[in-house]
């Protein structure tokens, strides 16, 4: 990584606040990705336990309660899990990275990771998305999001809270190759535009399965989706 977990972590430590306040309520002005979180939860069905990692503040964690989910939210920081326990109290939030979750192999039906690997390097996809194979059970579901491009961008002052953060931007194929390096099948790539409150930069969703057998095939679909 660029920076290594403990920036990442006091960084999001120093954003939490001024995090929860910009981003909240974001969903409500993305109807493309309540589309795609409603597919999500959709396929995997009703009362399935699904981790959302890099939860931040919650909001996102919370709809997929909504959505009839058993949603945990994983976070870095421990202010974002603070900031998330607080604001959505009946909700589980825990602290952790996953290059090493804390769950058991094949333990949850469905993995959320918005953005959640926009501080990593191109050589850090494949660990990472073996450990989000591993704790899906077989048959399980993984939707991903990220920025599509070739760009790293550094922030000096990360929502105006003085914590600095690098972005990286990934190619559709390489986030694709990598997924399939880690063993999941069946891949469906959804892209869009940014919308008018966004960073400039396209939008790529990942649906990834888990096979139900090492044996099963690994035939591919794709979905582009312009708005």
């Amino acid at each position: 990584m660029s920076q290594s977990f403990s920036e990442i972590r006091s960084a999001y430590n120093l954003a939490a606040d001024a995090y929860a306040n910009t981003f909240l309520d974001e969903l409500l002005s993305k109807p493309r990705d309540l589309e795609l979180l409603q597919q999500f939860a959709s396929v995997i069905g009703i009362g399935q336990r699904v981790l959302d990692l890099g939860c931040g503040p919650g909001h996102t964690t919370a709809h997929l309660a909504s959505l009839g989910l058993r949603p945990v939210g994983v976070d870095l920081s421990p202010s974002m899990v603070a900031k998330a326990n607080s604001l959505f109290p009946d909700i589980e939030f825990t602290e952790g990275n996953f290059f090493q979750l804390d769950e058991s192999d094949g333990a949850v039906a469905g993995v959320l990771a918005f953005y959640c690997i926009v501080h990593l390097q191109k050589e850090e996809l494949i660990p990472a998305f073996r450990e989000m194979f591993r704790v899906l059970q077989p048959g399980g579901l993984l939707l991903l999001s990220f920025h599509v491009g070739n760009d790293s961008i550094h922030v000096d002052s990360f929502l105006d809270t003085g914590a600095p953060l690098d972005f990286t931007f990934f190619p559709v194929a390489d986030v694709r190759s990598a997924l399939t390096a880690a063993g999941f099948t069946h891949l469906e790539t959804h892209e869009r535009p940014p919308y008018d409150t966004e960073h400039p930069s396209t939008r790529c969703y990942l649906f990834a399965h888990k096979p139900q057998s090492q044996v099963r095939g690994t035939a591919d679909r794709e979905f582009r989706v312009e708005q």
